[in-house]
């Protein structure tokens, strides 16, 4: 569930469809970046794009910290949107970083371990924030939770590879014809 969707539901008693209609923002953010998000990885390498998806989630993210039951759903929606825009350029970024210089033979093995780890991460992220509520610290306090570990992303961020070098990428090539060849 979105942080919009959450608040919306918890603090102002909303309908589902109001708290449902608080996803279409992030979805918008999350699609309208997709595209670039793609080229720049390409260009730049996963590195610099998944900083940038760290930065705008984490801004995204710090607009439910200040939220509160009188929060306009527009700035709700806005942040929404700029949080939907980091999750996607991230995720993106990461898929694509764990690929780069993979033998063809190799990429199984490299899916099944990013889908553990977006499966072990979101569960364990899921249940720190659950937590974070039973303390009675409120949405805010979760939100400043959720705010924390964006930011702590940006350190096993900065590890992703950057661009790759053309001649990095002609060794990578050759190895995987090797690969294909059977030597």
């Amino acid at each position: 569930m979105t942080p919009g969707c959450a608040i919306t539901e918890w603090a102002r008693r909303a309908n589902w469809e109001i708290t449902g209609l608080l996803l279409v923002p992030q979805g918008i953010g999350s699609l309208v970046v997709r595209s670039a998000v793609g080229r720049l990885t390409d260009r730049l390498g996963p590195r610099p794009v998944v900083l940038a998806g760290v930065l705008l989630a984490a801004a995204g993210m710090l607009a439910f910290t200040q939220a509160d039951t009188d929060t306009d759903l527009v700035v709700l929606g806005i942040a929404a949107a700029i949080f939907g825009a980091g999750l996607s350029a991230v995720t993106i970024a990461v898929m694509a970083g764990a690929y780069q210089g993979l033998a063809p033979a190799q990429i199984p093995h490299a899916s099944s371990g990013t889908r553990i780890l977006q499966q072990v991460g979101g569960s364990f992220g899921t249940a720190v924030l659950a937590t974070t509520l039973q303390w009675n610290t409120g949405f805010q306090g979760a939100f400043w939770w959720a705010f924390g570990f964006a930011l702590a992303a940006a350190v096993p961020a900065a590890l992703l590879p950057g661009r790759r070098r053309r001649d990095q990428a002609d060794r990578s090539l050759a190895a995987r014809r090797v690969v294909d060849q059977g030597g």
